[in-house]
């Protein structure tokens, strides 16, 4: 599923000036999903750390089982962009809630991931520090 929407992104004009790290674990549990919709969830998460590199930087795809619970796959969205200030965290799953430009039209994105994952019994979370980066951690469960 990961691949797939690396395969359909690397068509993306801005998304060939990023530097693509894939660290994709062999031989993980399968995760019983509508694919289709986890390829839409990770699109816009990855079209997100496009956004928030400017289209310049690395993203590194992960995916792994959870160390901390061996009955999920972790996929890990990780980019070296501008970073999600603390005051915003809780907010970024929210409805049209942005941190984009003033003007730009609020999206859908990280809300309709949430919803996504959510209906397939995981949950995601992220990790952000502003001038470093955020990595967006997606907890699936196997079997």
């Amino acid at each position: 599923m990961v691949e797939r929407t690396l395969f359909l992104l690397k068509h993306h004009a801005r998304f060939k000036r990023l530097t693509v790290v894939r660290e994709l674990a062999t031989g993980l549990p399968t995760v019983l999903a509508d694919h289709e919709r986890l390829i839409q969830s990770s699109w816009r998460l990855m079209l997100n750390a496009m956004d928030a590199m400017d289209s310049r930087g690395t993203l590194t795809v992960r995916s792994r089982i959870n160390p901390d619970r061996g009955d999920e796959v972790l996929l890990e969205f990780i980019d070296t962009g501008t970073g999600i200030k603390r005051e915003d965290l809780p907010k970024i799953f929210e409805p049209f809630f942005t941190t984009s430009r003033r003007g730009a039209a609020p999206e859908l994105g990280l809300s309709i991931c949430y919803g996504i994952i959510a209906e397939h019994r995981g949950r995601i979370d992220v990790e952000s520090h502003v001038g470093v980066g955020s990595n967006f951690k997606v907890y699936l469960p196997t079997g």
